[in-house]
């Protein structure tokens, strides 16, 4: 039987995302089992000459590679089981990790060439397991909300909107043509920022000035894996948009999944806003679905 967290964590990470952390975790143990076979080559090429110069030194590089491919193999079993059990896992690491660093070029460059899976499906892949090692180690308490930074992109402003948003989100009118009319509230509340970003370029700005504790990121699969790589190590949830009119171009946001994320690590402030926030995401997401029916229509 399931927790009551365990409903709320489903209710923000949908079963297609949640069940899309497959390809991710199969290409990255395809990868580790190809290095360490490449490793092994090597060591067994060489060990005639190393042998010849010092057996000290031929032990040492063996002992090495050895240490290098168990260190390996241990970091990628804790977070295939962290994805799988939900359970974290994971051991308490630095500021800077190969696997966030190294692992996503390498699966995409294998995925794609090998295999000829589309870059956005192994993104999102990808999104997918951060989410779900991001929601494990949350449960233990890893993380504070109390600077999050709630992120947006540009593209899910209504395309026809006079107001400039980008670094100044109080300029919107909240004429419910789009969702970001629904967070201006929470922009300066409890430590919360909201900002809407151009690219990449500004959003890392943003997260420099910013200084979160904690990342809600919205975004494009491309965007959205890249940034969880560049403001590592600060926790990031990823929250993909839909893209009914194309790239770039008036893009849906799930303001349900926004302010259950909300609920859950800023109650205080969730409990002030809940009512308005409810009857905002209702109206929105109604709009947005009788649209979707009328270009399904058509």
């Amino acid at each position: 039987m399931k927790s009551k967290g365990q409903k709320s964590r489903n209710n923000i990470i949908p079963k297609s995302e949640a069940w899309n952390t497959t390809p991710f975790l199969v290409l990255s143990w395809l990868a580790y089992i190809v290095f360490a076979l490449a490793l092994g080559i090597v060591f067994y090429l060489s060990q005639p000459r190393l042998c010849e110069i010092s057996k000290l030194l031929c032990y040492g590089v063996g002992i090495s590679f050895g240490a290098l491919i168990i260190v390996i193999l241990g970091g990628l079993g804790l977070i295939t089981l962290t994805t799988i059990t939900g359970y974290d896992l994971l051991y308490p690491h630095g500021k800077t990790q190969i696997t966030m660093r190294i692992l996503p070029p390498i699966v995409y460059l294998i995925g794609t060439n090998l295999f000829g899976i589309e870059k956005d499906k192994l993104r999102e892949s990808f999104i997918a397991v951060s989410n779900k090692l991001f929601w494990a180690q949350a449960k233990k308490g890893r993380f504070s909300a109390e600077r999050l930074l709630i992120l947006l992109p540009h593209c899910i402003q209504w395309h026809d909107c006079p107001w400039k948003i980008t670094w100044s989100v109080e300029n919107c009118r909240k004429c419910g043509m789009c969702p970001v009319g629904a967070l201006v509230n929470l922009h300066g509340k409890g430590g919360i920022s909201v900002y809407v970003a151009t690219g990449g370029t500004v959003a890392r700005r943003v997260v420099t000035e910013a200084k979160p504790t904690m990342i809600l990121a919205v975004a494009c699969p491309r965007d959205l894996a890249e940034g969880m790589v560049d403001v590592y190590p600060i926790p990031v949830c990823g929250v993909l948009i839909e893209r009914p009119n194309g790239p770039c171009f008036d893009t849906y946001l799930s303001l349900h999944r926004v302010f259950e994320f909300l609920r859950q690590f800023r109650p205080d402030v969730y409990e002030s806003i809940k009512d308005s926030a409810k009857q905002m995401a209702d109206e929105y997401e109604a709009k947005y679905s009788s649209e979707k029916a009328l270009a399904m229509g058509a």
